[in-house]
């Protein structure tokens, strides 16, 4: 849950089906909402023996863009083997578009300037 609406860009989560054979998942629903009572599934993801990192980019279908959200819920409906337990070693989530963190890289590296959209801002935004 996160405290204000979030746009998440993707989703990776680590598993080993060598090492937890009957624990690794075999089909995972991704699911988002405001809150418990109001998640709708925007991906459903079967897998079949996975093992190291599976990115998953998440879009809103209709308008094919990033997911924003209060809540996301990861829920594995089915495990390998018929097994009971699940393992997922872990779970990252990516909240920011890679071109957002290219422009970024480029202006600490110097190599192009902010566009400030106030008066005040780009007042100093270079040196005299």
């Amino acid at each position: 849950m996160f405290r204000k609406k979030t746009t998440i860009h993707s989703l990776a989560i680590y598993v080993d089906y060598k090492s937890d054979e009957s624990y690794t998942p075999s089909k995972i629903s991704i699911r988002i909402g405001s809150d418990f009572n109001d998640l709708r599934e925007i991906e459903k993801l079967p897998l079949n023996e996975p093992s190291g990192w599976l990115w998953f980019k998440l879009h809103d279908r209709p308008q094919s863009r990033p997911v924003r959200t209060f809540m996301i819920q990861i829920a594995i409906l089915q495990n390998h083997q018929n097994g009971r337990d699940t393992h997922l070693r872990q779970i990252k989530i990516f909240s920011t578009e890679h071109e957002e963190t290219r422009a970024l890289n480029k202006i600490l590296r110097g190599q192009t300037l902010p566009h400030f959209q106030s008066v005040a801002a780009s007042q100093f935004c270079t040196i005299r």
